[in-house]
């Protein structure tokens, strides 16, 4: 544990002003340290509920009014990881000021600096960045996957964008024409073991989103049941449709109207490719999805 004596020193705000002032100075001008506050210092996850304590957090406000928060680490050791440490501090913290009362949707976030006070004997080893413990990636950088190209607002044709485009909340006819478009881009793949897997996850999540009712799934076992029960269910979609008049299903098969969705949301050639493999191209079937 830390000698309490020393960790006493920092408890006063005028030593943290000076600390600043030493260390951190490019803050020095910015920073009303009249309002210089000491934060609490138990962070929890709201993920996970896991507890982690900080040795000390102090904040305050700008002369613009803006808000930086200063993280403090007290060491005894050289710890080749202690920006891990410092990361997982500094998100929690960030975590705990977005769920505050009196922080809304679209707030900037606070400034954050951390600052390890050593203490041991022999010289700091270990990189003060994160990224430095990494050679090819960044992990304070995320890749974007979405279901859509953001440059053109049109569904991206990626397997990883096809499902992740079942997740979202699309009427029967559309889901169905999603379905489709992923039974094909899994089909061109050439993997069976992927096709059988994800086939019948596909069957769970239709299921478990109550499109059972309009698709008729209930009761498939197999990639062949759950195909056909899909497609029946597609075609008295369609038939009902036309019943009541609506302008997608009027007197129109199933295909037509199974090949306009998909070419609506996909382009011609996903829907050309879709018709071949219905009308039992050579390639895979859609009975084997």
């Amino acid at each position: 544990m830390h000698d309490p004596a020393l960790k006493s020193y920092f408890a006063d705000r005028d030593f943290i002003e000076i600390l600043i002032l030493d260390h951190v100075p490019q803050w020095a001008g910015e920073i009303d340290f009249t309002t210089l506050r000491e934060e609490p210092t138990e962070l929890v996850s709201k993920k996970t509920l896991e507890k982690r304590r900080a040795d000390m957090i102090w904040s305050a406000d700008t002369t613009d009014g803006r808000r930086v928060v200063f993280l403090i680490e007290f060491q005894r050791r050289a710890d080749w990881y202690m920006a891990v440490r410092t990361t997982t501090y500094a998100s929690l913290t960030l975590e705990r000021i977005r769920a505050g009362a009196d922080f809304r949707s679209g707030d900037p976030l606070p400034e954050l600096v951390c600052l390890v006070l050593y203490h041991g004997d022999g010289p700091w080893r270990g990189p003060d960045h994160v990224t430095e413990l990494f050679k090819r990636s960044d992990p304070g950088r995320f890749h974007l996957v979405s279901w859509k190209d953001e440059d053109t607002g049109r569904p991206a044709d990626n397997l990883a964008a096809l499902l992740l485009g079942l997740g979202r909340n699309l009427p029967p006819e559309e889901m169905a024409a999603q379905a489709a478009a992923v039974r094909l881009k899994v089909a061109e793949l050439g993997n069976p073991r992927l096709e059988a897997s994800l086939g019948e996850k596909v069957r769970t999540m239709l299921v478990l989103r109550d499109y059972t009712g309009v698709l008729k799934l209930e009761g498939a076992k197999t990639m062949e049941e759950m195909v056909d029960r899909f497609q029946q269910g597609l075609k008295d979609l369609v038939q009902r449709g036309a019943r009541e008049g609506r302008r997608e299903g009027r007197r129109e098969g199933q295909e037509t109207v199974l090949r306009r969705l998909i070419a609506r949301r996909f382009g011609e050639d996903t829907a050309g490719r879709v018709s071949e493999c219905s009308r039992g191209c050579p390639g895979p079937t859609p009975s084997t999805w």
